[in-house]
C-alpha cells in the first residue's frame, strides 16, 4: 500500500504544464504518424500480396539497419545528459556526428558492392533495383535515427511536425503515383529514399539550432575527452548490438523463413497483419519509450543519488504495467475486429488468416513487457545482464519458426511469436531480480 502511494506521490508532484505539453505532442505527432502510415500501407498494398510480400522483405533489411543505428542510438541517449552536465555537449555531439557519417559511407559501398554481385545469383531484380533499394534503406534509418535524437533534446513538437510532413509527402506522391497509372515497387523506394534524404537534412538543421554552446576546450584536452567518450560509449553499446542480430532474427527472421517454406505472397499478408500489430504495441511502446527514457536515465545519471534511483525504478514499473493494459486492450480488441481491420488498411485478399491477429498481438505484448523491463539494466549501466536472453530467444525463435511454419504452416509464426513472447518476460523478470538484488536501494 506504502509503494502504491510512493508511485502515486510521485507522479503527482512531476506533473506540470511542460511535461503534459510534450507528451502531448509526442502522442499527437504518433496518431498522426500512425493514420498517415496506414494511408501508406492502403496505397502500396495494391500492388498486391506478393509485390508487396517483397516491400516487406526489403523492409527487414531496413530493421536490421534500424537495430544496429538503434545500438548506438542508446549509447548517446544514456550518457548525453552525463556529458553535457559536465560541459562537454558539443563534443559528444560531434562524436554522434562522426559516427553516423562513417556508417553511411560504410553502408554505401556495402550497397553498391551487393548490387554489382546481385546479377550472379539469378536474382530476378536489376542493378538499378538494388542500389535504389539500398538507398532506401539508408535514408529512411538515418532519418529515424534523428527522430529520436529529437526526442532526447525534448524538441517533441518539432519532432513531430516534421515526421508527419515526410509522411505527408510520401503519400503525396504515391497518389501521383495511382493517378498516373505508374504505382510500382522501384518508383516508390526511390521517391521514399529522396524524401527521407530531405527531411534528415530539416532533422539536422533543428538539433543544431539547440545543441549546447561550444566549449572552451583546448585541443589536446578535446582530443582525450573524445577518446574517453569514444571508449565509454563503445562499452555501453557492444552488448547492443549483439542485441541487434539477435532481436533481428526473432523479429524479422520469420519473414524470410516463410518466404523459403511458403510464397512471397504469405509474407506479403504476414506484413499487413504484422503492421497492426506494429500500431497497437509496437508504436504505443515507442511513444512510452521516447517520452520516459530520457527522463528515466536522467535519474540514474548520479550513481550516488540513491533518492533519484528509487524514483527512476518506480518509472520503470509504470511504464511496464501501461504496455501490459495496452496489450490486454489490443488482443481483446483484434479478437472482435481483427478482420475488419485488415480490410480496412488494405483489402480483403490480405485477411485471409486474420484469426492469428490476436495470437501476433498478444505474443509482441508479451516481448515488449519484457523489454520495458530492460530499462533497469540499461539505466544501472548492466546492458550485458541481457545478453543470455537476448541471443537465446534470437536462436530460438530462428528453430521454432522453422520447425512451427513447417509444421503448421503459416498458422505456425503466430504459434511462435506466442511461445516465444512469454518465454522472453519470464526470462528478462528472473534477470532483473538479480539486479535488484545487487542493488538493494531500488527494492
Amino acid at each position: 500500500m506504502k509503494e502504491k502511494m510512493d508511485i502515486f506521490n510521485i507522479i503527482k508532484s512531476k506533473i506540470n504544464y511542460k511535461s503534459v505539453s510534450e507528451m502531448g505532442w509526442v502522442f499527437l505527432g504518433q496518431s498522426i504518424s500512425v493514420i498517415l502510415g496506414f494511408i501508406i500501407i492502403k496505397i502500396i498494398s495494391q500492388l498486391g500480396p506478393e509485390e508487396y510480400g517483397v516491400y516487406a522483405l526489403i523492409l527487414t533489411i531496413a530493421a536490421f539497419l534500424g537495430l544496429f543505428y538503434g545500438s548506438f542510438l542508446q549509447g548517446f541517449l544514456r550518457y548525453y545528459y552525463h556529458y553535457k552536465e559536465k560541459g562537454l555537449g558539443n563534443i559528444f555531439v560531434k562524436l554522434m556526428y562522426k559516427f553516423l557519417t562513417l556508417s553511411v559511407i560504410v553502408f554505401i559501398l556495402l550497397t553498391i558492392i551487393i548490387s554489382i554481385i546481385s546479377p550472379y545469383f539469378n536474382i530476378t531484380y536489376s542493378i538499378i533495383f538494388f542500389l535504389i533499394a539500398g538507398l532506401f534503406v539508408i535514408a529512411s534509418k538515418f532519418s529515424e535515427f534523428f527522430n529520436s535524437v529529437l526526442n532526447l533534446i525534448r524538441k517533441r513538437k518539432e519532432n513531430s511536425l516534421l515526421q508527419a510532413t515526410e509522411k505527408s509527402l510520401m503519400i503525396a506522391a504515391l497518389l501521383i503515383f495511382v493517378y498516373t497509372e505508374n504505382l510500382k515497387l522501384q518508383a516508390i523506394l526511390l521517391t521514399f529514399g529522396i524524401i527521407a534524404i530531405i527531411l534528415s537534412f530539416s532533422k539536422i538543421l533543428t538539433f543544431k539550432k539547440h545543441l549546447p554552446k561550444e566549449e572552451l576546450v583546448n585541443k589536446n584536452s578535446r582530443i582525450e575527452h573524445h577518446r574517453e567518450m569514444t571508449k565509454t560509449v563503445l562499452i555501453y553499446v557492444s552488448p547492443f548490438l549483439i542485441w541487434a542480430f539477435a532481436g533481428w532474427l526473432q523479429l524479422n527472421g520469420e519473414k524470410w523463413i516463410l518466404n523459403g517454406i511458403l510464397f512471397v505472397k504469405d509474407v506479403g499478408i504476414y506484413a499487413i497483419m504484422m503492421s497492426l500489430v506494429n500500431a497497437l504495441i509496437v508504436i504505443p511502446n515507442n511513444i512510452i519509450n521516447e517520452f520516459a527514457t530520457p527522463i528515466i536515465f536522467k535519474q540514474f545519471a548520479d550513481m550516488q543519488d540513491f533518492n533519484n534511483m528509487k524514483t527512476g525504478y518506480i518509472y520503470i514499473k509504470i511504464n511496464m504495467l501501461i504496455i501490459i493494459l495496452i496489450t490486454a486492450f489490443a488482443t481483446i480488441l483484434t479478437l472482435f475486429f481483427g478482420k475488419d481491420l485488415i480490410t480496412l488498411i488494405s483489402s480483403k485478399q490480405y485477411s485471409v488468416y486474420w484469426y492469428l491477429l490476436p495470437l501476433l498481438v498478444l505474443g509482441t505484448g508479451l516481448f515488449y513487457t519484457g523489454q520495458a523491463q530492460t530499462l533497469l539494466g540499461l539505466s544501472l549501466n548492466q546492458p550485458k545482464k541481457y545478453l543470455s536472453p537476448k541471443i537465446s530467444i534470437g536462436l530460438g525463435s530462428v528453430a521454432l519458426n522453422l520447425l512451427m511454419i513447417s509444421r503448421f504452416g503459416i498458422n505456425g509464426i503466430a504459434y511462435s511469436v506466442l511461445l516465444i513472447g512469454f518465454i522472453y518476460v519470464i526470462y528478462i523478470t528472473v534477470v532483473n531480480k538479480q539486479i535488484i538484488t545487487s542493488h538493494h536501494i531500488i527494492k
